[in-house]
């Protein structure tokens, strides 16, 4: 091909045909520098494709972990809510309550969770890269990096005094309720097996003392601090993710190895039963679905056959899945088809004919 330009340009010269010369050598070099400027913009755009694929590839890892951050967040707030009507029902102690449940509530007051979850998302936001041209990306990019300067900022704390709380209930020989190792489904143990009347005798003796009071007073403002910090980065975990479904529609969850597992199938950890399979039949959607028989007694649904992230509830044969909700009561035995969906975070319980 460059010969044979050569020898056109030759030929032109030859002939005297500087004009003519001229306007092709003119020619030539535009061609020349439209087929680079086509390579850089095919180039250009190439970059620009295989930037927006990772942008959407981070954005699922965060739309997942955010999720998690929700979860966490409502958790947290029903928790905070429940201890502060917990200590609310201390103070107002007359008596009236049965001396058995003071232990556990006493000890209960300090179950406050406001450092005991960290968001797996700040690392993701913090490596989030996109492009400042595109002002969709930068305005999304933005948001988020809100959002975790919002979970930083909310991390705080106020003032602490719940370490007080549990040296005033160690000092005053009340112990903390009891686990067994090996049955840890029986939950903490509070009943006469292991609390005596003198325990229960120094509860009482210790919601008269003003010190005491005052640190629960006090510990109650904290909770309920926290609990608005909570509400606050619920509602602001549940934006991001309505952000980043308007960005990228087919964004979905990354569930895997959903199984449910209870007394109504094998029972639980403690006898050594596993979670059963459920069949992912929706994947936009993350629906799962599974028929089996079931008798009367608590199912729940978890990931990997761990608790590491479960969803339960208190009502049957439908509900909302609660993360790390109370077990579900199946009050009937039969065949049922099981039905989990986690993005509208609801389970039902649809009986079939035997």
């Amino acid at each position: 091909m460059i010969n044979f330009f050569r020898k056109i340009r030759k030929q032109l010269a030859n002939e005297n045909k500087v004009q003519r010369y001229m306007r092709y050598a003119i020619g030539e070099v535009i061609l020349i520098m439209l087929g680079i400027f086509m390579a850089l913009e095919l180039q250009n755009w190439n970059e620009r494709r295989k930037q927006e694929i990772q942008f959407k590839a981070t954005l699922e890892q965060l739309y997942n972990t955010i999720t998690d951050d929700v979860w966490s967040y409502q958790y947290a707030t029903n928790n905070a809510k429940n201890i502060v009507d917990n200590i609310d029902s201390l103070l107002n102690y007359n008596d009236s309550m049965p001396k058995q449940v003071l232990p556990w509530s006493l000890w209960y007051t300090i179950f406050s969770n406001k450092e005991g979850y960290a968001s797996a998302s700040l690392p993701i936001i913090n490596t989030l890269n996109y492009n400042t041209e595109n002002k969709d990306q930068s305005n999304l990019a933005n948001q988020l990096q809100n959002y975790a300067s919002l979970i930083n900022n909310k991390s705080k704390i106020y003032f602490k005094v719940e370490t007080q709380i549990n040296k005033l209930l160690l000092d005053n020989n009340i112990p903390f309720p009891k686990i067994e190792l090996d049955n840890t489904q029986k939950g903490l143990i509070v009943d006469s097996t292991y609390y005596n009347n003198q325990d229960y005798e120094n509860c009482v003796r210790l919601l008269k003392d003003p010190n005491f009071i005052t640190h629960l007073k006090s510990h109650r403002t904290q909770i309920a601090f926290n609990s608005l910090d909570f509400k606050v980065l619920y509602n602001d975990a549940n934006t991001m993710l309505k952000l980043i479904k308007a960005y990228d529609p087919n964004v979905k969850l990354l569930f895997q190895d959903v199984g449910i597992i209870g007394t109504s199938i094998d029972g639980f950890d403690d006898v050594g039963a596993h979670s059963t399979p459920m069949t992912l039949t929706n994947e936009d959607l993350s629906i799962w679905e599974i028929e089996l028989y079931l008798k009367e007694g608590r199912v729940k649904f978890r990931c990997r056959d761990s608790w590491a992230q479960n969803w339960g509830g208190s009502t049957f044969p439908k509900g909302e899945a609660n993360f790390e909700g109370p077990d579900i009561p199946v009050s009937e035995a039969g065949n049922y088809k099981v039905i989990l969906n986690l993005t509208t975070n609801t389970y039902e319980f649809i009986k079939q004919d035997d």
